[in-house]
């Protein structure tokens, strides 16, 4: 599988751009002296040996069908065990467009999120068409996700142009998988009769031969693919090299993802297709420190708790899939990175980071 390769190289195409500025070293034990708000309340706090301030917050999650779903569960119990001042509500979402939306209105603090999305969201196009949110930042990546474009067997489908006229979900409403088929269809002039509707509704009309198919943006092996194939035998549509380079050349937060022969019953052919780097989106809004708490718990004294709860992803290079992000890095993010030794690049420190000595 090429999940590594082309997140590097997606690195390096979306470097150009993004914008930033600062860099330099940081350290565990002290705050920055200048963070300001929650983070010089918490340091002085820990100082004098009290107790640090409760901070509560919402995190909206993906779809509860998703085979995501079960990290950000595992997530919303283990930032508190290791830093118990943190009062966290997990909240399904309805995709990453939704979830992206309630992270930039504060209706949630953190949210999973989609590098499609971000970029959309960050540079103001797309589903966010004129309005940039240039405050929105990336925590860290965990995972890699195909858009998975599934139709039934005897559907006639092979390819994307096999598409046009035919009744078929571009993905759950709101969801970043929708987005994603619509830009790629909008590309090489392929839209099926478009049949709008929930994952699980989707998934329901599949199953009733309303539509030849539907879309899913998820982990290699995804429990909502299973389901579809086990309702109805699927195939997924094969993307050429041609057209991979093209979507690539014209969405540049998008990678290559591989599904290999056998992955699902009676897929037989490797499925060549393009994807996401999932991860979880704030804004500004939470502090530097704040930022620091959750990376260090999510990547270090957290882990096995998420990784037990999310086995599919527990062996993923979360340093590697953070460092592929398409806008800036949240602050927290960059000081937790530094003080483990990465060379953090230019481009991905946001201007409000504050070196800790």
């Amino acid at each position: 599988m090429k999940k590594a390769l082309s997140v590097m190289m997606a690195t390096a195409m979306a470097a150009a751009a993004l914008t930033g500025c600062g860099g330099g070293s940081s350290s565990e034990t002290q705050a920055p002296a200048s963070n300001g708000g929650a983070a010089e309340t918490k340091a002085a706090a820990a100082a004098s040996g009290e107790k640090a301030e409760d901070v509560f917050w919402t995190v909206m999650a993906c779809p509860a069908s998703s085979a995501l779903y079960p990290f950000w569960v595992s997530i919303g119990e283990g930032i508190p065990s290791v830093f118990p001042q943190y009062k966290i509500t997990v909240s399904e979402g309805q995709g990453a467009v939704a979830i992206t939306k309630a992270v930039r209105n504060g209706d949630a603090d953190l949210g999973n999120s989609v590098s499609a999305t971000d970029y959309e969201s960050y540079n103001g196009i797309g589903n966010f068409e004129g309005q940039p949110s240039k405050d929105s930042r990336i925590l860290f990546y965990y995972e890699v996700t195909g858009e998975m474009m599934c139709v039934s067997k005897d559907s006639g489908v092979q390819k994307l142009t096999d598409l046009k006229g035919k009744k078929f979900c571009p993905g759950g409403t709101g969801t970043s998988a929708e987005s994603i088929f619509k830009s790629i269809c909008d590309l090489f002039d392929c839209a099926p009769e478009y049949f709008t509707a929930s994952q699980s509704d989707s998934a329901d009309a599949y199953a009733n031969r309303e539509i030849v198919g539907t879309v899913k943006l998820g982990p290699v092996v995804d429990s909502y693919v299973m389901q579809l194939d086990a309702s109805i035998p699927i195939d997924i549509i094969d993307l050429s090299e041609d057209e991979i380079a093209k979507i690539r050349e014209k969405y540049p937060y998008l990678i290559e993802v591989d599904i290999p022969a056998g992955t699902y019953d009676g897929v037989d052919h490797d499925v060549h297709t393009v994807g996401t780097p999932q991860g979880c989106q704030t804004t500004t809004a939470v502090s530097q420190q704040d930022g620091y708490n959750v990376c260090k718990a999510v990547f270090e004294d957290a882990k096995e708790k998420w990784q037990a709860a999310y086995p599919v992803g527990a062996e993923n290079d979360l340093v590697e899939l953070t460092l592929a992000s398409s806008i800036p890095l949240h602050a927290g993010t960059v000081q937790y990175l530094t003080e483990i030794g990465v060379d953090v690049p230019e481009e991905l420190i946001p201007e409000e980071y504050v070196p800790v000595q």
